[in-house]
């Protein structure tokens, strides 16, 4: 049997009827100047110019006002619960988890703004074999995390609603399907908008995405909360083609595959790429390390556009040092009595966590050979997400796809590509990482602390005949 989402788009009664998006959009008060829904060839549904505008010339640049009651935020949600029983009660159920769920028991705008919606193609629906498709990409473990969360999520759900009169309505229909089906209509279409936050816009949501100059529209909220949609200073459009938004000029073609399902024509650069950073298990202070830790464990590649790779990432810091170079971590009673750790780097007690730890770095005297430990790092990383994604190329290119398959055509061509945008990013990052480490390497200070470090080796060995000398890889 169909999941109920699923059954309800094919049946009809989850699905509203060509036209009716307008009346339902003028019967909720937002209003299309110049504008209306449609499709443009390629693109699919869009939002289109009804005549020729010009930022310039026309008398206004609004292109479409939406009521802030029609905005599905976390506001909204809570509104939502003070007269619907059934939200309130499943919320209740959920606890903590309730500031992650949305659901309209009560008849709303929203729920025939649902029936708009299409079926979403993201990566969380694709077949195992497809997912295949993804080894050596970043997107790979962020998939397995994704859906190992929303199994957990949709689980929990479930269970701590088992008791409620919405659940025990729904429970014979409802399947993990449907929570990956409410998880990708939100997540392809949420929108980070200024003043609001997170949140679903209708009608605003019909606009496709473009980067830089080709973004022709930009979302705002106006002074009595309404979300409105402006054509932007110096642009124009002619009639029946499509209005654009960007859903973020920063972010990368994993993000972008991850969230919306699909990779620009024009990105010819992966533009950045989240690789994870791990402390050796030989390492003593591991799990002092990961305690103080506040910030994702890994790193971002950038590329800027300009010939050069920048990174991101203050973890790798904590890879860097050890107790040696003045790292240490203590236990102490706090005043409530209480035992909690705190990290110092020499006599500096470190309580705004890695990038605090970062910023005395910089300032300090062996500067540049804590960024020769932390560029080899980096470029260790890459080089094993290079290796396994070289490795694996050839397999990839050869699995059958397309018809009589368990692989499509869309999700081949969209792994195949974001492979070769992945791979151009690293291998551009490897040998950025080469030269910077050739530079750092002749540096005084890295030079100097080198010599230093093999004299006190030599003068140990003289010491002890068993004793080895230092080599100049010995930085890391």
């Amino acid at each position: 049997m169909a999941t109920m989402i699923r059954r309800g788009k094919t049946e009809g009664w989850l699905r509203l009827p060509p036209g009716a998006f307008l009346p339902w959009a003028a019967l909720n008060d937002a209003q299309f100047y110049r504008t209306a829904p449609g499709n443009f060839p390629g693109r699919g549904g869009a939002l289109l110019a009804e005549h020729d505008l010009d930022a310039e010339k026309d008398d206004s640049n609004v292109l479409l006002t939406v009521p802030k009651d029609l905005v599905l935020s976390l506001e909204r949600c809570q509104e939502q619960a003070r007269y619907d029983r059934d939200y309130r009660e499943v919320l209740d159920s959920l606890g903590d988890f309730s500031k992650l769920s949305e659901y309209v028991g009560v008849h709303t705008a929203f729920s025939d703004y649902i029936k708009s919606l299409p079926m979403e193609e993201l990566p969380t629906f694709w077949t195992p074999e497809e997912l295949q498709l993804l080894i050596g990409t970043t997107l790979a473990p962020a998939m397995s995390s994704k859906l190992k969360s929303l199994r957990r999520e949709y689980d929990l759900l479930c269970s701590s609603a088992a008791n409620t009169r919405w659940y025990k309505a729904v429970q014979d229909y409802l399947d993990f399907d449907d929570w990956l089906q409410v998880d990708a209509m939100y997540r392809s279409r949420a929108l980070d908008f200024p003043a609001i936050g997170h949140c679903m816009v209708p009608c605003v949501d019909l606009a496709n995405h473009a980067t830089g100059e080709s973004t022709l529209a930009v979302y705002e909220k106006d002074h009595e909360g309404n979300a409105v949609l402006l054509l932007r200073d110096g642009k124009s459009v002619k009639d029946s083609h499509e209005i654009t938004i960007t859903y973020g000029d920063e972010k990368g073609a994993c993000e972008m595959l991850f969230s919306y399902g699909f990779l620009d024509d024009s990105m010819t650069s992966a533009e950045s790429l989240f690789l994870s950073l791990n402390i050796a298990d030989t390492d003593s202070q591991q799990t002092s390390k990961m305690k103080f830790a506040d910030t994702a464990p890994g790193f971002k590649l950038i590329d800027t556009r300009d010939s050069e790779i920048d990174w991101t990432g203050d973890f790798i810091w904590l890879l860097c040092l050890s107790e040696d170079d003045g790292l240490r971590f203590e236990l102490a009673r706090t005043v409530d009595g209480d035992i909690e750790m705190e990290a110092f780097f020499h006599d500096r007690r470190l309580t705004g966590g890695a990038a605090e730890l970062y910023s005395l770095l910089a300032k300090d005297e062996l500067w540049e050979l804590y960024r020769l430990r932390a560029i080899t790092l980096l470029q260790q990383r890459v080089f094993d997400q290079l290796q396994v994604l070289f490795s694996t190329q050839d397999d990839m290119e050869a699995t059958p796809h397309g018809d009589n398959s368990e692989v499509r055509d869309r999700p081949y061509e969209l792994a195949m590509r974001l492979r070769a945008l992945e791979f151009d990013l690293m291998n551009q990052a490897y040998e950025s990482f080469e030269q910077q480490k050739d530079e750092l390497a002749q540096h005084p200070v890295v030079v100097r602390y080198l010599e230093e470090m093999n004299q006190e080796t030599s003068a140990d060995s003289q010491a002890d005949p068993g004793g080895t000398v230092a080599e100049p890889d010995d930085f890391s």
